[in-house]
């Protein structure tokens, strides 16, 4: 059996660090990338590997050369090719079609594949299907997961059509460069059934027919895998060739094809979902003898010697430290990686912070949701936000704030003109601090692939991490449990943060109402919430929406204040007017109106200070018809307005309107009469 890895992702998703560094050696909880996929193929009986490397190959070939893929007595023979000329996936397949290496069925995957699930019966039904079929050329593997699991990237979103009962591929739509899917009707001509998927996370792993790399090689306009699938399906009816579909419900794989994905699988490594892939039995120490590290509660991973922990520092579920590594007192640390040798100081709080080897964090520290090469030195009192990617060497601080997305590189980036290369060696002290040492990376959006245009800055990272779940599972769980069957509490929290962002996403980008809609209704059935639950979340984010866009702009170190009462008031009259449509989707009967007016006392039982604004709200919603006079005037009768709490709150506020109302019914009920 014969596999072939890809070694380069041809974009910028891992920037600045692949500029220096290889892609598949990026580490994953200190261990790289290369091995993971490595080691997988192996445990699967794979005989043979050919590596393509593009950039950096010298890189990975010293790293195989060094490693236990070329003992003599390894299971596995590691081979790698490189080329300049290698400016994309399909040029590594017309090479290998050039060389002439592959002598049958063959597994094709990237060097940042980490996974479980079993390559033989995918193998054994790809050949029963080609038995079946002469023209079939690929098996793409896929596992089933809901649209808003976090292994999910917008990279990657796609919606295919599928034959359930041979599980041929019919059409594949790439779902996040368009808002709406087409299907042509001659999928559905000749087919009993047809299945769409939006709930499948493509796994990158395909299982091909040595008819493929010919078929690349007299198609040059074929770069990606994605090109080949869309190019086989087109011609299918002049070619007679064919794709097909494995889709898994257990098991695991995925590929840290970019940061989203990265930080998903370091979470999953942690919480064991890849077994025997996990830390305490795939990370090894010197010479790849005993275990590197310990296993603990809680999926804390400390080494077996070496580590420095202060008495009062807490390592939080979800936690892997290296060798050699200090933490100061007060220091909390939860959801990270710590690499070896490091130094983290004093009250200092990582959460969902990846620090490889030789970092420095000193006291007063907070870091979230960050990416820290080798060698970062990070002063007093600096906040690094999420999104940050800090490249070897740099230094930043102190006294700073990094905002979201800040991408630094030890050297400035250049186009090839230097006539002031005096002023090119100057950092900016107010981006990276007065004793910083790093410059901004701008990344050339013409670089990236046709169908990613779409793909914006942000999906580097995506939406942050949910919140830990109890992590005391064993790695002989059913696998099921990890996509998502958690308590109706946690799933609430979830669905609350995916209506966050979304809202968001509409004000930045100016989203039309009826694709959030989409997005959230996603989101319902993922995280199984009722309809009234949806309702009350929707109306309670669209009045927190002024306050959470208040505290996302601020740029300064400290953080936004919050508006004040009158400043609320402005910002919720546009915040109103942009979803108008979204809640008259949601708010339709009485029912609903009950379920919408319960999301308002939830907002104010979080947000007292701004419940004045709650006559002026209800004001709004009944000149919209949104909101009866009925169900406001049932509502307010439920409570009395010097009730204690939130409840009284909110309907002392909304005294005067419904007064109001009251008025202009009994004037109206005289017109009447008269």
């Amino acid at each position: 059996l014969q596999a072939v890895v890809t070694a380069d992702s041809f974009n910028d998703r891992f920037s600045p660090i692949t500029k220096d560094h290889p892609w598949v050696l990026v580490p994953l909880v200190n261990r790289p990338l290369i091995d993971y996929t490595l080691q997988y193929l192996c445990n699967e009986g794979v005989q043979e590997t050919f590596i393509f490397c593009g950039s950096h190959a010298d890189k990975i070939r010293d790293y195989i050369k060094e490693s236990k893929w070329s003992d003599a007595e390894s299971k596995m023979s590691v081979v790698v090719l490189s080329s300049e000329d290698y400016l994309s996936v399909g040029d590594m397949i017309r090479d290998l079609d050039a060389k002439a290496l592959i002598r049958s069925d063959f597994v094709l995957l990237d060097g940042a594949t980490v996974a479980n699930m079993p390559l033989r019966p995918i193998i054994d039904e790809h050949r029963k299907t080609v038995a079946k079929d002469k023209g079939a050329l690929m098996t793409l593997v896929y596992r089933r997961l809901p649209p808003w699991h976090r292994r999910r990237c917008r990279e990657d979103d796609s919606v295919v059509a599928v034959n359930p009962e041979s599980g041929k591929l019919l059409h594949h739509i790439k779902s996040s460069t368009t808002s709406k899917c087409d299907f042509p009707l001659s999928i559905f001509q000749g087919q009993s059934r047809v299945s769409l998927h939006h709930d499948l996370q493509d796994c990158r792993v395909a299982i091909c027919s040595p008819h493929v790399p010919p078929i690349f090689a007299d198609n040059f306009d074929y770069q990606t895998r994605l090109d080949f699938v869309r190019g086989i399906l087109e011609h299918e009816e002049i070619m007679g060739n064919s794709i097909y579909t494995h889709i898994s419900d257990s098991h695991y794989a995925a590929s840290a094809c970019n940061l989203v994905m990265y930080d998903a699988i370091s979470q999953d490594v942690l919480q064991r979902w890849t077994h025997p892939l996990v830390p305490d039995l795939f990370l090894k120490g010197e010479g790849e003898g005993s275990p590197a590290c310990v296993y603990h509660r809680h999926n804390i991973y400390k080494p077996v010697s070496g580590l420095q922990l202060s008495r009062s520092c807490i390592l939080e579920p979800s936690t892997f430290v290296g060798s050699g590594t200090k933490i100061g007192d007060n220091t909390t640390v939860s959801n990270s990686v710590i690499g070896k040798n490091c130094t983290i100081g004093q009250n200092v709080e990582l959460r969902n912070a990846y620090l490889w080897d030789n970092v420095v964090v000193e006291d007063g520290c907070r870091l979230q949701q960050c990416l820290l090469a080798s060698g970062v030195s990070v002063k007093r009192n600096v906040t690094i936000s999420p999104g940050c990617v800090l490249s070897f060497g740099v230094v930043v601080g102190p006294d700073i704030r990094l905002k979201e997305g800040t991408l630094l590189q030890p050297t400035p980036d250049t186009d090839g003109f230097e006539d002031e290369p005096g002023n090119a060696e100057e950092c900016d002290p107010s981006l990276v601090g007065k004793e910083g040492r790093g410059f901004l990376c701008r990344l050339d959006q013409d670089d990236e692939d046709e169908d990613d245009e779409e793909v914006v800055i942000e999906d580097l990272w995506g939406r942050p991490p949910p919140p830990s779940e109890d992590e005391d599972s064993a790695p002989e769980e059913d696998d099921l449990s990890s996509d998502g069957t958690s308590s109706p509490v946690d799933d609430t929290k979830l669905f609350y943060n995916e209506v966050v962002e979304s809202l968001q996403r509409g004000v930045e980008e100016n989203v039309k109402c009826d694709n959030l809609i989409l997005e959230i209704n996603s989101s319902r059935y993922a995280y199984n919430i009722a309809m009234r639950g949806v309702i009350a979340v929707v109306t309670r984010v669209v009045l927190e929406m002024p306050l959470l866009l208040s505290t996302n702009s601020g740029g300064s170190g400290e953080a936004a204040p919050q508006p004040s009462a009158a400043e609320y008031s402005t910002k919720l009259r546009k915040c109103l007017a942009q979803f108008r449509a979204l809640l008259r989707n949601y708010v339709r009967d009485t029912e609903s109106m009950a379920d919408c007016l319960l999301g308002i006392e939830e907002f104010v039982a979080l947000h007292e200070q701004y419940s004045a604004a709650v006559g002026s709200i209800l004001n709004w919603m009944y000149d919209q018809e949104l909101l009866s006079e009925e169900a406001i005037t049932g509502w307010f009768r439920e409570h009395d307005p010097s009730t204690p709490g939130p409840a009284g709150l909110a309907r002392k506020a909304a005294a005067k309107f419904v007064q109001w109302l009251e008025e202009a019914e009994e004037e109206s009920g005289e017109e009447d009469s008269d």
